[in-house]
């Protein structure tokens, strides 16, 4: 017996994505969610490297079927670059 079919790509990225969007560790929304045979891609930035690792996290929970490969960036909201003075 085998288990159910597994979801059409475009569904599971769907499902993915709806699920970091929800779940309190993460609630990101600006996450690429790529699939790769029984890979799941992860890229884009996040500000931390504990909301990286929650991400991966998350996904890993969502699809235990597939593997994770986070790719995802980290970037501190105070490293994006020279800051605009206002007068």
């Amino acid at each position: 017996m085998t288990g159910p079919d597994p979801l059409p790509d475009p569904y599971l990225v769907q499902h993915v994505q709806d699920a970091l969007a929800s779940d309190s560790r993460t609630l990101e929304l600006g996450v690429d969610v790529t699939v790769a045979g029984h890979r799941l891609v992860l890229t884009g930035i996040v500000a931390t490297a504990g909301q990286r690792a929650a991400i991966a996290e998350v996904v890993a929970e969502v699809a235990p079927d597939h593997e994770v490969v986070n790719e995802l960036a980290v970037m501190p909201a105070d490293e994006d670059g020279a800051t605009e003075e206002l007068e």
